[in-house]
This record gives C-alpha cells, structure tokens and sequence, in this order.
C-alpha cells in the first residue's frame, strides 16, 4: 500500500504546471464580419491570430476578415462597411439613433447659419453706414477744397485789382507831377504812405 500511495497523482498538481507557463497573447487581432449573419456577434467576432494574415485579406482570399481596429463601444451592432473598410451601425435602433442625433446636429447647424445671417446682416448694415458717412464726408471734403479754391481766386483776383489800383495811383502822381513841374518818382512820398494807412 505503501507503494500505490506513492505512485499516484498528487491533486492539483497538474493545474500547478499549467498555471506556471505564461499565457501568450496573440499579436494580431482580425475581425470577422457578416451583415448577413444571423447571430450578431458574428457581425464583428474577434479572430486572434499568431500569424499575418495581412496579405491574405489584402489580396481578398479571406472571406468577411478585415483588418481592421476594434469598434467603438458605442456602436450596438457594428458591422464593417466594405466601400470604406470602416464600422458602421446595423442596428436598427442605432440607425434611428444616428439619424435623430444626426438630425439635431443639422438643425443645430441651421440655427448657427442663421445667427451668421443676422451678424452678417448687421455688419453689411454698418459698412454701409460707414461708406455713407465717408461718401458724405468727401462731398464735404471737396465743398471745403472748392471753397477754399475760390476764396485763393479772390484773394488773387483783389492782389491783381490792388496792383492795377497802384499803377493808376502811381500813373496819375506822374500825371500830376508833370503838370505841377515836380520829376516823377516810382517811391510813394510819405503823404502817400499815410493815404494808403488810412491817413495816420
């Protein structure tokens, strides 16, 4: 008896060695995907693998194996959208989901156009205050320039009219002077100075 005690398993020790070996993950994770499938999981069923398989879904030769990253956790039932090589929501309430939440953001985003509208129409208002205010203070501007202009013209035309006056002065002294015998000077005498002050 001795020896049957001896020679059989001790319990749990074969659990023990298997626990001591290292579990090894598989360094590729590819994707089955069927929208036709009944069962749902095999719309997006992970397919580890410690071979790559990449060529072999490249080139077509693997039938509803993508590789491709995990879907989102917020997708229902995603499935894998061929035309994209993406994930896609094929669950009925998602898709009414979506579309309500998609419906929302385009109503969001018409309300914001429409805001743009109105601050858009606020600035053309203001730039065309702005304009018709420069335009109004050109007409001014230029007003200003041709009155300006004409006071010159005045001023010039009464310096003309002033030199004429002063030659005809000048003329007549001359005229006089020969008449009274006194030589002709082009010098206004001192009683002429104080004529042209007013007679100070």
């Amino acid at each position: 008896m001795a020896d049957e005690t001896q020679n059989a398993p001790v319990a749990g020790a074969e659990t023990n060695a298997t626990q001591e070996q290292p579990t090894k993950v598989a360094p590729f994770i590819y994707y089955y995907s069927d929208p036709d499938e009944a069962e749902t999981l095999l719309h997006h069923l992970p397919i580890p693998s410690f071979i790559d398989l990449s060529q072999q879904i490249a080139a077509g030769k693997l039938w509803h194996i993508y590789n491709i990253s995990a879907p989102s956790k917020d997708m229902e039932d995603p499935i894998v959208d061929v035309r994209t090589n993406s994930w896609v929501e094929n669950s009925k309430n998602a898709q009414t989901k979506v579309l309500a939440e998609t419906t929302q953001a385009i109503d969001a985003l018409k309300a914001k156009g429409e805001e743009l509208d109105q601050a858009n129409d606020k600035v053309d208002a203001a730039i065309k205050a702005m304009q018709q205010s420069q335009q109004m203070q050109t007409q001014q501007s230029l007003a200003l320039t041709q009155g300006l202009q004409k006071v010159v013209e005045g001023q010039q035309q009464t310096a003309k009219v002033m030199a004429s006056m002063q030659q005809i002065l000048v003329g007549m002294k001359a005229d006089q002077a020969k008449a009274d015998g006194i030589p002709a000077t082009n010098q206004p005498t001192e009683n002429d100075k104080k004529q042209e002050n007013g007679g100070n």
